[in-house]
């Protein structure tokens, strides 16, 4: 067998039977950690290259031995490129729900003020036309009604400007800079409350301590606990 027999586009699975069909065991993926996979993967380029030079490279790939450990050598180096990127993607989740929670309290924000505007400003004035006078009544009302407008807008437009850049940091395509979005893109969240205005299988594996150690991959097939057919 040939290393270069094997599909570039082989998966660690895929290249998993093979081990199982050609050399009677495979690794068992699920006990296996990135740090150890690192670790037997190094120690194995090491007996590779010991191998290429106590017998030459062309007489190297006509050894079984050298064989097996240049195919689970690729197997652990395509399984650690993969858990990478599953890695790189779940940080990258997690950086965008933080991002999404900041819009969320942002929307918490406009829906409070909002809220006072609609239902607490117009019973509370009345209170005070009622127990104060009407000229204290309309007073309040002009000042605290220009604040609570202004933070409306203020809260409005930042919540805009937040969503573009949760999406964009999530990956849409979609948002734009501005708060607007592109034909297509996803609705924007519903205003707050009396708001006017506001924007709508496994193959068989090994034994569980297969491949799980450096020195597993010391001395060949056999001390890496393979079982035989």
């Amino acid at each position: 067998m040939e290393i270069k027999d094997i599909s570039p586009k082989a998966t660690p699975k895929r290249m998993n039977r093979i081990m199982e069909s050609r050399f009677g065991f495979a690794i068992d993926y699920n006990k296996l950690s990135l740090t150890k996979a690192r670790k037997l993967n190094q120690s194995i380029t090491e007996n590779i290259n010991r191998i290429r030079k106590s017998y030459g490279v062309h007489t190297a790939e006509k050894n079984p031995k050298y064989m097996e450990l240049l195919l689970v050598r690729e197997a652990l180096t395509k399984w650690i490129k993969e858990q990478k990127l599953t890695e790189g993607k779940l940080e990258a989740a997690e950086v965008a729900l933080a991002a999404k929670d900041m819009v969320d309290s942002i929307q918490d924000m406009l829906e409070k003020v909002s809220k006072m505007q609609v239902e607490q400003m117009p019973a509370l004035i009345d209170t005070i036309r009622g127990q104060i006078g009407n000229d204290q009544a309309e007073a309040f009302k002009t000042s605290m009604g220009q604040l609570l407008t202004g933070m409306v807008d203020q809260l409005t437009q930042a919540r805009e400007q937040a969503d573009t850049a949760a999406r964009q940091l999530a990956g849409d395509e979609t948002a734009v800079a501005g708060g607007m979005a592109m034909p297509g893109a996803a609705p924007a969240a519903p205003a707050a409350p009396g708001l006017a205005g506001a924007e709508p299988g496994m193959e068989p594996t090994a034994e569980p301590d297969q491949f799980a150690a450096t020195d597993a991959a010391a001395g060949g097939p056999e001390a890496m606990g393979r079982e035989t057919r």
